[in-house]
């Protein structure tokens, strides 16, 4: 089981890699971002629904679940707007860091909440990668110029970390409670896709109607979005027969940032600077550490 949700975790950073580069897409076009926001999250929610029919179960049971995946819809939509925020504002690489590295949250609360172990390996992953977000916010000389506009890219950096860390905490609390039936797991995919709806009442009321020019991005995104939950959950459900859900997480998102680095260094030919390269490296080492 354990090596199975390792395998399962990694091809999920692969898919996860794909959702960063449409949402760096996306970031780039002037208008139309919230209805891109819409439609990707209505493309989620019909996939989500429609690959796989969550089972009958007893209402107490959906409540619990529910009470849980739509709050952490919502924080994963206003964590993304964050990230956009950051990335029209500084570097599409660092900001993906930087937001990812949110996955410190769930490790911590596996080992606080959910009697995880805490091995020296993983407390010092912990502490490396905490350590990373140092260099990661640390300013180029350009951006020491730029002042305050990098002060702002910051803070739009780490409102998405502390927004997307919530939204992961919460998706990790179900599969712990030992009153929940797989019936009610089931749930957590299709209940999770809920949260896009809220920017139904943003396109209408900033009339966002260009469909054609986000719609296949929008297409893109969602699909992807809705396949790396799937195969998320699959790691966790995996993991946690090994008594390690708290590393699905840290493979998932190590592969992730170091292929979106890639991605942002080569594809989109940022100039991080030795300090964000470092601070990358140190991300993704501190990430590794977590999974031993």
């Amino acid at each position: 089981m354990f090596w199975q949700g390792i395998l399962v975790a990694l091809v999920t950073g692969a898919i996860w890699c794909g959702v960063g580069v449409a949402y760096s897409r996306a970031a780039e076009k002037k208008e139309g971002f919230h209805l891109f926001l819409l439609l990707s999250a209505l493309c989620f929610l019909l996939t989500s629904w429609g690959a796989e029919r969550p089972g009958a179960a007893p209402l107490r049971e959906l409540l619990t679940v529910a009470a849980l995946m739509i709050p952490a819809g919502l924080l994963s939509q206003f964590g993304f707007l964050a990230l956009c925020g950051a990335m029209r504002r500084g570097s599409h690489g660092v900001s993906w860091g930087i937001a990812q590295s949110a996955m410190l949250c769930p490790f911590t609360a596996g080992i606080l909440l959910f009697g995880e172990a805490a091995t020296p390996w993983r407390l010092a992953g912990m502490a490396i990668l905490l350590g990373s977000l140092v260099p990661l916010g640390w300013p180029s000389g350009t951006e020491r110029a730029a002042g305050r506009a990098h002060r702002i890219f910051l803070l739009f950096a780490f409102l998405a970390f502390l927004l997307l860390g919530a939204q992961q905490t919460l998706t990790l609390v179900p599969n712990r409670l030992p009153g929940l039936g797989p019936a009610a797991l089931s749930w957590r995919i299709p209940l999770l896709s809920l949260g896009g709806l809220i920017w139904i009442v943003v396109v209408i009321r900033r009339r966002e109607f260009g469909f054609r020019s986000v719609l296949p991005l929008a297409l893109l995104y969602g699909v992807l979005v809705a396949a790396g939950q799937w195969t998320m959950f699959r790691a966790i459900d995996l993991l946690s027969h090994a008594g390690a859900a708290g590393v699905a997480y840290p493979v998932a998102i190590g592969g992730c940032i170091a292929l979106f680095f890639l991605y942002a260094k080569w594809i989109r030919g940022e100039k991080t600077g030795v300090t964000g390269t470092a601070g990358i490296l140190l991300a993704v080492l501190g990430i590794l550490l977590l999974a031993c």
